[in-house]
């Protein structure tokens, strides 16, 4: 998932004008945008965000923004940045949930890299009780990230969970990997945000969805912990459909939204008796990472530049998020 919700295939010639374009917006007009979805740049700011969203009864991940980062230190420090947000959480009394991206921690410069970084921060999550979401990213990435998910779960167990891509025509047999270990498994499952080719991922909307609800039932079926993240109301219902076949499951699944997405859907769920886990991204990594985001997914950038002028709620009906 990115800053705007679930991936929708389809994408025009004008959409990829306008991606192109995104340089030439300017700064202040960007920020405007990611206001509503981006806590702010300090940790201070996400953790105000968190507390109130808590208070409402939501519960809480916590995303320092940063991705691609191709240097050693540069790794390093986002490293100490994530424990000093778990030292933070501790000593605020608040829940210890964080999700970082595999390349932001080293994965596109060394997978034994990558391994160490991470398990740093682990160690420290383990010592204090709390949880670490290990991100999902493009395709040509995904190989790696499921062989370090996989030696961080061998060591740590429940204490690190992994993201799969319904969009991805491999996912389904990645899920049923994964449930033949005997560690527990926490899945976020995801539709996808980046665009990728035919003979790797579905294109139709309808596919991707099916593909979502069927790993869906197979994760649950297998004993898993699943965060059923999307801001669509076709899977929520498709969600609920499985809970009543198998209500055994409702324990081990919860909702998971965006900040600032979908905001009448959370409360809906919440109001219906699920639960529903908050993702609140901060950092000073903000613009980079919109537009990032933006280019990889040109629909996007159109769904962008509409709310710099509209109604942010028409803006999410239109993009089916």
């Amino acid at each position: 998932m990115g800053i705007l919700g679930d991936r929708d295939p389809s994408m025009s010639f004008f959409d990829r004008i306008v991606a192109a374009s995104l340089p030439l917006v300017p700064r202040p007009l960007v920020r405007r945008l990611s206001r509503r979805y981006i806590a702010g740049e300090s940790a201070d700011a996400a953790l105000k965000v968190g507390r109130k969203l808590a208070a409402g009864g939501y519960r809480i991940t916590f995303d320092i923004l940063g991705e691609a980062v191709e240097d050693r230190a540069g790794v390093d420090a986002a490293a100490t940045e994530y424990v000093e947000l778990l030292e933070a959480l501790i000593a605020q009394g608040m829940e210890r949930n964080i999700s970082l991206k595999p390349t932001q921690l080293g994965l596109a410069i060394d997978v034994d890299f990558c391994h160490q970084s991470v398990r740093g921060i682990l160690e420290k999550a383990r010592d204090a009780d709390a949880f670490l979401r290990f991100e999902m990213e493009d395709s040509p990435t995904t190989d790696d990230t499921l062989q370090v998910f996989g030696r961080l779960r061998d060591e740590f167990g429940a204490h690190v969970g992994c993201v799969l891509q319904s969009m991805l025509r491999r996912t389904e047999d990645d899920a049923a990997q994964l449930l033949q270990s005997s560690q527990p498994l926490d899945v976020r499952l995801v539709k996808g945000i980046y665009v990728e080719p035919a003979r790797i991922a579905f294109q139709d909307g309808g596919e991707v969805n099916d593909a979502y609800l069927r790993t869906l039932r197979l994760l649950l079926a297998g004993g898993a912990r699943v965060g059923v993240a999307t801001h669509d109301d076709v899977l929520v219902r498709g969600l609920k459909e499985i809970l009543a076949d198998m209500p055994e499951a409702r324990a081990r699944c919860e909702v998971q939204m965006l900040l600032g997405v979908r905001e009448d859907l959370r409360a809906r769920c919440r109001q219906e008796g699920l639960p529903v886990r908050t993702y609140v991204p901060y950092g000073t990594q903000w613009y980079p990472y919109v537009m990032r985001r933006l280019s990889k997914n040109p629909k996007l950038a159109r769904y962008a530049l509409m709310g710099m002028f509209r109604r942010r709620e028409k803006m999410q009906t239109d993009a089916g998020i």
